[in-house]
């Protein structure tokens, strides 16, 4: 039974194979259509000081596998979370770029939030408070948050960027998105300084993370539909839409439906006597 708890877990393990035992949590993040907050609050599940630490003293938040350090960096070229085909590298204007993790069926049961009959449900109820101080409904919009926060940071390149910077390309307010990066940089997901010219506040991300725009895709894919256009965050479908309340992708907006027709006044025949031969006149 595939739960968020289970994903994350095996998400981490295969990082820490790939990179010597030493895995950001931002980068796992990256892999999972979560929350920073229900990655970390997975992590932390199995972190028992031993076999994997939780280093929260360093520049960022990570998390680290002492004995995996030593096996040599070779990984199963299969989906961690149900062991089937490795998915494929994608490309993006013809150019090849990194390959998820997480196989596209796997990434879709994680995205509608459960797997059927599952309960994992633990990191939700913890995080409710969380969503109420941030005005954010639930897990899934919050996660749609910070993964468009990390497309546009990374998509900016370079040593930094600023909240405007982002806001420049977002539909969502400055305000929001800047007490999400302060948010983000308090529990050290990423780094908060100033820019060199020392006139501006800027954020950095881990070393090494990208987040091509086909596997940011993947976060608002309706099933069936086509995936490159950049996720519309906040704007949910009806209630015939996807199940989950899933995000429509950008694009045109749907015409309004047109106004019922009036019915047609019936043909009545109005006729005006005289009143002198009205009865009783």
């Amino acid at each position: 039974m595939l739960t968020p708890s289970l994903a994350v877990e095996k998400v981490l393990f295969r990082l820490a194979l790939r990179h010597e035992g030493v895995v950001p949590l931002a980068r796992a993040f990256l892999e999972l259509p979560l929350s920073l907050e229900e990655v970390e609050a997975a992590a932390d599940a199995i972190a028992d000081g031993r076999g994997v630490v939780k280093n929260e003293w360093g520049e960022f938040l990570t998390y680290e596998f002492p004995e995996l350090v030593r096996l040599p960096a070779v990984a199963p070229a299969d989906c961690p979370t149900c062991g089937g085909e490795a998915p494929a590298a994608p490309t993006e204007g013809g150019a090849p770029v990194r390959a998820p993790l997480v196989c596209d069926a796997c990434y879709r049961i994680l995205r509608r939030g459960r797997a059927p009959g599952a309960t994992d449900s633990g990191a939700f109820d913890k995080l409710k408070a969380l969503f109420r101080a941030q005005s954010v409904q639930d897990a899934r919009e919050l996660a749609r948050l910070e993964h468009e926060v990390f497309f546009l940071g990374l998509g900016l390149g370079g040593d930094g960027f600023t909240h405007t910077a982002i806001a420049a390309q977002s539909r969502l307010p400055a305000l929001r998105l800047k007490a999400c990066l302060d948010g983000m940089a308090a529990r050290r997901y990423i780094h908060v300084g100033l820019l060199p010219s020392g006139d501006a506040v800027a954020y950095r991300f881990p070393p090494g993370l990208d987040y091509p725009r086909v596997l940011y895709a993947r976060l608002g894919e309706p099933d069936g539909a086509p995936v490159g256009k950049r996720v519309r965050v906040g704007e949910r479908d009806d209630a015939a839409g996807q199940p989950g309340g899933a995000i429509r992708l950008g694009g045109p907006e749907a015409p309004a439906p047109a106004p019922a027709p009036t019915p047609a006044a019936s043909n009545l025949k109005i006729v005006i006597k005289d009143r002198r031969t009205r009865p009783g006149s």
